[in-house]
């Protein structure tokens, strides 16, 4: 019983962790598509452009939230890691969804619901990853 209600506690720091590594993941793309496409003149899809900076973000954040998560606490149960932050990501997806007028263009709503997947997804699989080597 403790080492699940540490494990819920610990996953607070999922949300101020991933917000901050996905705006230095979502630079991060662009500068790498940046170079993409004005320094190695790759001819890319305006398409990809949009979206892989947000997917990039994605994985960063929720790799970053999981090794954050591990650090903290060690002894930690992947399923209560992710009550939390699948009720944030399902919250962000819904919002998105719903109030899709709030983003200019489609691929702007299609790169955001692949960046919360990314993370979610991305953090569970760092999460069990770790685990099953220990």
């Amino acid at each position: 019983m403790k080492n699940r209600l540490f494990s819920i506690l610990v996953s607070l720091v999922f949300l101020p962790i991933a917000v901050l590594a996905q705006y230095i993941g979502f630079y991060f793309g662009k500068i790498l598509y940046f170079i993409y496409e004005n320094v190695m003149f790759l001819n890319l899809p305006q398409f990809l452009i949009n979206i892989a900076p947000l997917v990039i973000s994605g994985f960063l954040a929720g790799y970053v939230a999981a090794k954050v998560v591990q650090l903290i606490y060690k002894n930690y149960n992947v399923n209560f890691c992710l009550i939390l932050p699948a009720i944030v990501i399902m919250i962000s997806l819904l919002g998105t969804i719903l109030n899709p007028e709030s983003s200019k263009e489609t691929s702007e709503i299609i790169g955001t619901v692949l960046r919360e997947i990314a993370t979610f997804g991305f953090y569970l699989f760092t999460l069990k990853n770790v685990q099953e080597r220990i």
